[in-house]
């Protein structure tokens, strides 16, 4: 009889253990399911504000976006002047800049391992990850720096540079993931910051 009850005792443990486990997975999965959605649901956010403010102010981000983001190499050099001359006031346009380049890093720190599954995503994931590993390769300083090298990869216009691959970067390094993004934002901040105000001053020079 004092078997039985002991026998049941155990297997009541191992039953409630079980549900433990199975609740900390489906949390787990939950998390997993947010930190992938979330980044989509802010840059669809951002898409939509800018539509809803008008037309024109949708047209001019969207081709300061496409500029920043599609050109090989120095977007923000090419994408600054842009929308700086489609008369995008430069607040708003570092503020756009830092925004795209945080959710794009927000995403890669989030999901790197998942996101290489995706299709179509899972290659670009790939690509850039190449592009960190060559980044390191090169640019030894930024390992040796820690936080400090992030931010400075992220700064300089330089090949195999930027958000996405200092996103990269971070996580090879063995920083963690906020930190990484701190790293990223504050890179792209201060660059495109410099970039603004060195952009202004030359058409001030041009111009005035």
């Amino acid at each position: 009889m004092v078997r039985t009850e002991i026998l049941i005792k155990k297997l009541k443990m191992m039953e409630m253990k079980l549900k433990e486990r199975v609740e900390r997975v489906r949390a787990m999965e939950r998390l997993a399911i947010a930190k992938l959605i979330i980044p989509f649901c802010l840059g669809i956010a951002a898409a939509v504000i800018l539509y809803l403010a008008g037309q024109d102010v949708y047209t001019r981000y969207a081709t300061v976006f496409i500029i920043y983001s599609f050109t090989p190499l120095g977007g923000a050099i090419a994408a600054i002047p842009a929308g700086l001359g489609l008369g995008i006031h430069p607040a708003g346009l570092i503020a756009f800049i830092v925004f795209s380049d945080a959710v794009i890093s927000l995403f890669l720190v989030w999901n790197f391992d998942h996101a290489k599954k995706i299709p179509l995503i899972g290659k670009m994931v790939e690509k850039v990850e190449e592009s960190g590993n060559k980044a390191l390769m090169r640019y030894r300083w930024a390992k040796r720096f820690g936080f400090v090298g992030l931010v400075l990869l992220v700064m300089f216009p330089l090949q195999w540079t930027g958000s996405a691959v200092g996103s990269i970067v971070g996580r090879l390094i063995g920083m963690p993931p906020l930190m990484t993004w701190l790293g990223v934002v504050l890179g792209t901040l201060i660059r495109t910051t410099l970039f603004t105000l060195i952009s202004i001053g030359v058409a001030s020079l041009f111009l005035g």
